[in-house]
């Protein structure tokens, strides 16, 4: 195969293409929720997105002639190498058709330029922000995915292992089946009657539901508890304000007081789960658009969801292992059922998040699709 060349992106006619081009990697795949168009333009536009404060990005799109057959983002993320003190470059927005040629000069590409502004490592695919749209499916491409999580062929594996790229960490999508936790009349199977009895008997709090008239007290609670729990993890950068505060605008039209529940000790709020209606059982079936024939489809799907998807959940290091981890995820199950959810996903999970593989073990939970991320010495 000859004539491929790789362009950077440099105006708004070559972003349009970084937006499209997945539309034609997932043309036919029923698995693929499409990006609200608009959306995701705004997110890779340099004037729009906070993210290109803090980063240096390159933009490429490969093509055969006039057709493009690849798009993939360099990066390197300023504040996650002064914090961490690394020095790693990332790639993301990886998409290409099953061509290999094209696969190969995009991630040399992205190799090539991390390299020559002095990092050590490359590592992804993350699309920006490491805690959405992170890694490469590997397992689980027989279902769509939920809120905030991606699909991908099968052959991108293969690709980026022929290219050097080894694991570096996998992500797991979790799932907790109502049915099997809650009976009809509100009975728990008895080992979790018994962790509920233990939990209880071990704490001293009031569980609440989200107060939607203090919203930016809630959202910044919610933050802090979210980085004392994930802080603890390898890698882990706390959100700045214009992160949390951007994501938590995101996901507020969508946001059911009954699903957001905050643990308060003495007057302290000690814990928190973010539970959401799953969005992407409304986004497949729009196309990436939003005019008003499909905002009235959308309307339709909103009514129909039968997925909760948690993803956010926080208790204060001092508490941690006490029961409240266990009497939250309790609590969002127990307000899922009479909804007629199905199920409640945990999303994104961290292969070395030990203490919420042990909770969610004990609940049953079934693992339904693995990401990896990659890396590699730049």
């Amino acid at each position: 195969m000859s004539n491929l060349k790789i362009c950077a992106v440099e105006d708004e006619r070559d972003r349009q293409v970084m937006v499209l081009f997945p539309w034609t990697v997932y043309h036919g795949d029923r698995n693929w929720v499409p990006p609200i168009r608009k959306d995701r333009d705004k997110f890779l536009d340099p004037k729009r997105n906070t993210f290109f404060r803090q980063a240096d990005v390159a933009m490429f799109v490969a093509r055969r002639g006039d057709r493009p057959v690849g798009t993939i983002a360099a990066f390197i993320d300023r504040r996650f190498n002064e914090f961490l003190k690394c020095k790693v470059g990332f790639f993301g927005f990886f998409e290409v058709l099953q061509d290999y040629e094209a696969a190969e000069a995009l991630l040399d590409t992205a190799l090539g330029w991390v390299r020559e502004r002095g990092m050590s490592e490359l590592r992804g695919p993350i699309n920006f922000h490491r805690d959405r749209e992170r890694g490469i499916l590997v397992e689980g491409a027989d279902c769509p995915p939920p809120m905030m999580c991606g699909h991908s062929p099968a052959y991108y594996h293969e690709f980026v292992s022929r290219f050097g790229l080894t694991k570096y960490a996998d992500d797991f999508c979790r799932r907790l089946f109502v049915s099997d936790i809650i009976g009809p009349n509100g009975e728990l199977p008895p080992r979790l009657s018994r962790l509920e009895k233990v939990a209880e008997r071990r704490s001293d709090f009031l569980v609440r539901q989200a107060q939607m008239v203090n919203w930016d007290a809630e959202v910044q609670r919610a933050r802090e508890l979210y980085d004392a729990t994930i802080g603890l993890l390898p890698d882990h950068v706390p959100w700045t304000d214009a992160e949390f505060n951007a994501f938590a605008d995101e996901v507020r039209p969508f946001i059911d007081p009954e699903f957001v529940l905050f643990t308060e000790r003495e007057g302290r709020t000690v814990g928190c789960v973010l539970g959401f209606p799953d969005m992407n059982q409304v986004l497949i079936h729009l196309n990436g658009r939003l005019d008003a024939p499909r905002k009235l489809l959308a309307w339709w799907h909103m009514k129909r969801i039968n997925v909760l998807s948690l993803k956010v959940a926080g208790v204060v290091e001092e508490l941690q292992g006490r029961g409240i981890e266990a009497l939250l995820l309790l609590g969002l199950i127990k307000a899922a059922q009479p909804r007629g959810y199905r199920w409640v996903d945990l999303s994104l999970q961290a292969e070395d998040n030990d203490k919420l593989t042990t909770l969610t073990s004990h609940f049953g939970a079934e693992d339904y699709k693995r990401y990896r991320v990659y890396t590699m010495p730049a």
